[in-house]
């Protein structure tokens, strides 16, 4: 029998992640559907909270593929006609070359059973799949090695710090937020980074590691290869949860918002499947599970509170919009691929 494309890819994932595999006393679903996430702490959130989720709510299975959103675009628009997914997780950065090359489809909200429940903040303006998570960026540091707390983007080039400093590229949403950030710091904006990229020159003593994902980047603590970086809130908990050296502190200027979705694939395998995986990422009780330790994802159902770790950076989700930054991405998103390029260039990577 010769296997599909897809079938490859899902039989090839599966056996990558098999510590994560799911079990039940059931036979396994006759069907599945194969959805991304983001490397690092939201694959592992994923795993553990949603597929089993998922599995409970439609007694079908889901496989994870972690990718970063600029390449999960290019695979689809490789195989239109029988993509290797069926549900893509976008930043909000990524989600606009995705609608306007024409990969994804509309979310069909009058036949979903948990939108009613995300407020309208978190709802796209034309009609696709609203928000499911908001990621918080700020900076990460040894508390061991840094017993003073940072609290500016600018303390990341601290002569103390030399080669200390870990970065990421401009591939993902982390990146580009924290470039965007360095530029309006230095007399730039969304759409001017010159001044960002000259700061950047400037920082590259104090590197230490460039890191392929924030996911790695925030290993990187782990390892003990750095003392302090940009990440997202998130990885920082799940590791500080693990036992790791490291905390998590909000700039000044204000914290960075990435709103999250995830979105239908056309021509994917299951439409009723992918709307009840989407209906259970979007539900208060899976929401609940990626909300709680060691997770602590923030959620965007308005019946979900935040609880714990989630508390020491936010009362609610209102407040967290409140007051931190949040990007327009329609201004810039147009220029990252030459923003990426310039970037990796400067910084070799």
């Amino acid at each position: 029998m010769i296997l599909s494309r897809r079938r490859l890819l899902a039989t090839a994932a599966a056996a990558l992640a098999a510590p994560h595999v799911m079990t039940s006393s059931r036979a396994r679903a006759a069907t599945s559907i194969v959805a991304t996430t983001y490397p690092g702490s939201f694959d592992e959130a994923f795993r553990a909270v949603m597929g089993p989720a998922f599995q409970k709510a439609s007694g079908a299975d889901v496989t994870f593929t972690p990718l970063l959103g600029v390449d999960q675009i290019g695979k689809i628009q490789a195989s239109r006609n029988a993509p290797p997914f069926d549900v893509v997780l976008f930043d909000e950065g990524p989600l606009i070359p995705a609608i306007a090359s024409g990969v994804i489809e509309k979310f069909p909200t009058e036949a979903s059973k948990s939108f009613a429940q995300i407020p309208q903040p978190f709802r796209h303006p034309d009609g696709y799949a609203p928000v499911i998570t908001v990621q918080l960026i700020g900076i990460a540091y040894n508390p061991k090695k840094i017993t003073t707390p940072p609290t500016s983007w600018e303390d990341l080039w601290k002569p103390e710090y030399k080669g200390r400093v870990g970065i990421t590229g401009m591939g993902s949403s982390l990146g580009t937020a924290f470039m965007v950030e360095i530029a309006k710091l230095n007399g730039g904006s969304e759409t001017n980074l010159e001044p960002a990229f000259e700061a950047i020159k400037k920082l590259l003593p104090n590197v230490g590691a460039i890191a392929a994902s924030p996911g790695a980047l925030a290993t990187l603590f782990q390892q003990g290869e750095i003392d302090i970086a940009f990440n997202f809130w998130n990885n920082v908990a799940l590791l500080a949860a693990k036992g790791v050296d490291i905390a998590f502190a909000k700039p000044k200027s204000g914290a960075v918002i990435i709103r999250s979705s995830a979105q239908i694939v056309k021509n994917n395998q299951d439409p009723k499947l992918v709307l009840d995986y989407l209906d259970t990422v979007m539900s208060a009780e899976a929401q609940k599970g990626i909300e709680a330790a060691p997770w602590v994802m923030m959620p965007t159902n308005k019946n979900v509170a935040l609880t714990g770790a989630n508390l020491t950076v936010a009362k609610s989700v209102d407040d967290l919009i409140a007051s931190n930054v949040l990007l327009d991405w329609t201004k810039f998103q147009h220029m990252r691929g030459e923003w990426i390029t310039r970037f990796n260039k400067d910084v070799k990577i």
